[in-house]
């Protein structure tokens, strides 16, 4: 039981980590990055330029992160197809960082992989949380997933592109499958160190 505790506080500690520090060095970069506005531009267009040094190293460390918790939870976890599903995430989102947005066609391989696998992670991750936590895991991976069906008509648009699909600019919309994404990331990481996981 305390080595179970141990591996579940590390996997809490490497998911609050990983997602933490992306998000600051994110906005971080989107004030640094000269004339990038959240709305029109990808949020992997501050893996290029001025910012690509801090935003890739950013995005790998947090692939790495929830790769390895993903190995930490399944030693205490049944659930395979959750593991595989979240393992595939933290691997995709490694390849993010190691091909930025300028690397075609890797770029736009592992992108998609990364978020798609996170959304099934969240919905197969409801007999991970306590109540009312596992609804709201659920709700976030589906509305992540409805978002990038939604996305769907902005793929090959051009980075300066300023159209708009339901009244949204592709920075917009791309932000809401992935912090969607990441919010239940976080809340997983919150419950791990605090109840045990069947």
């Amino acid at each position: 039981m305390n080595q179970e505790f141990e591996n579940r506080k590390t996997a809490s500690m490497l998911l609050l980590f990983g997602v933490i520090q992306w998000m600051i060095v994110v906005i971080l970069s989107e004030g640094i990055q000269p004339d990038y506005v959240s709305s029109i531009h990808y949020v992997s267009t501050l893996g290029t330029g001025k910012t690509a040094p801090f935003y890739n190293a950013s995005t790998v460390i947090m692939g790495f992160s929830v790769s390895l918790s993903s190995l930490l939870i399944r030693r205490f976890s049944s659930s395979r197809v959750f593991f595989v599903l979240f393992l595939i995430t933290g691997l995709a989102t490694v390849g993010v960082g190691v091909f930025p947005e300028d690397s075609r066609p890797m770029h736009g391989i592992v992108t998609p992989i990364a978020l798609l696998f996170c959304a099934f992670s969240a919905v197969f991750s409801i007999k991970l949380h306590e109540r009312p936590a596992s609804y709201f895991t659920v709700i976030l991976g589906l509305v992540s997933l409805v978002s990038g069906i939604a996305f769907i008509p902005y793929l090959g648009l051009s980075v300066e592109s300023r159209a708009m699909f339901m009244g949204l600019h592709k920075g917009t919309l791309e932000r809401i499958v992935i912090y969607t994404n990441l919010l239940w990331v976080l809340i997983l990481g919150s419950q791990l160190s605090c109840k045990p996981i069947q």
